[in-house]
């Protein structure tokens, strides 16, 4: 219990960090979903423990020997021609535990290079990477804790960065009761090399926590994941606007504030995963901040809402999701998992 102890203290102590919101930190891209089951719950899915080994590399606390030797990829089919995915193997090793490494990029593509003239001078490419390690540990039969250390690199034309994360997280996993739930803090670190000289900028460090609990007798788990708790309000307060004079009661129109119960829901993403057999899954996620966030006036549409299947077929397991972000857009996503020792035993 004193690790537990321990890991809990350093992930609340992480609470009083300095918040990050949009564009005070580099490396944005660590907030991406890199698998195609969490995109189809939501985003940012933390709160299961059942060997899915894309779902640990999001939570390394649920890091478990059933992983072992499982190698899966995710690949993201993006607007404007961007992809970006993930690749992840896990192993274990007896008498020391299980370890996973994953590779996780993004391709913006190739731009073509011009002179203040308008000249063209060539192309370019541009490009994110994060390889990492994991290790998860079973304190007992309830609870677990793991980290991910992550080497990440990223060049845009003659740019390039270069800096170390961390992930920590603690689990709790009930077999019997069907619930989980996860503490996390991703992305501690440092960049030691930043895209100017003598630039450093920060990671988007967050804090997570999420809950899962699946019905006894019906084929249904709902789950639900507060996500940002280092800062409050995130919704966005136009500087430019200022209070205006109603003209026909003369009355002060105060500039409009988000509600205390709209604050509550941009941290909040909620899903569902519904499963009829053990080898057929249907997964539904709306995550109220994108959806408002992201979506058009007047058309809203499906945007924040996200839907995916999950089927698995011999040595293969499959996976598919779909984000809409709003009526400009969406985004796809194609997950495939294999195990090589059960391709082993059947040989």
């Amino acid at each position: 219990m004193k690790y537990l102890s321990l890991c809990i203290i350093v992930l609340i102590s992480s609470l009083g960090a300095t918040a990050q919101t949009g564009g005070q930190t580099t490396w944005s891209f660590l907030d991406l979903d890199f698998n195609a089951r969490g995109t189809a719950l939501g985003g940012d899915y933390i709160a299961l423990k059942d060997g899915d080994l894309d779902l640990a590399v999001a939570n390394p606390a649920s890091i478990n020997e059933k992983m072992d030797q499982n190698l899966s990829l995710n690949h993201f089919i993006y607007p404007a021609g961007i992809n970006y995915g993930q690749l992840a193997f896990a192993r274990n090793f007896e008498d020391i535990g299980t370890f996973t490494s994953h590779l996780r990029y993004v391709s913006y593509g190739r731009f073509t290079r011009t002179d203040a003239t308008g000249q063209e001078l060539g192309t370019f490419t541009a490009g994110d990477y994060a390889l990492g390690v994991g290790y998860g540990y079973e304190l007992n039969k309830y609870f677990s804790i793991g980290g991910n250390l992550n080497a990440v690199f990223s060049h845009y034309e003659s740019y390039n960065s270069f800096g170390m994360g961390v992930d920590a997280a603690v689990m709790f996993h009930d077999d019997r009761s069907n619930i989980s739930a996860t503490l996390l803090a991703r992305n501690i670190g440092y960049q030691f090399k930043g895209f100017t000289e003598k630039n450093h900028e920060p990671l988007p460090l967050e804090v997570l926590a999420g809950i899962s609990y699946k019905f006894h007798h019906a084929p249904f788990r709902l789950s639900i994941t507060a996500k940002d708790l280092t800062t409050w309000d995130l919704t966005y307060n136009d500087p430019t606007l200022v209070p205006t004079i109603d003209q026909l009661t003369q009355d002060t129109i105060p500039v409009p504030k988000a509600s205390f119960a709209q604050k509550l829901a941009y941290h909040t993403n909620f899903a569902v995963e519904i499963l009829p057999t053990d080898n057929f899954f249907i997964r539904m996620g709306f995550n109220f901040q994108r959806r408002n966030s992201l979506g058009i006036v007047d058309r809203m549409g499906a945007g924040g809402f996200s839907f995916g299947l999950g089927l698995k077929i011999k040595k293969f397991s499959f996976d598919y999701g779909i984000s809409i972000y709003s009526a400009a857009g969406v985004s796809n996503v194609f997950g495939i998992t294999t195990n090589f020792a059960e391709w082993k035993r059947r040989e």
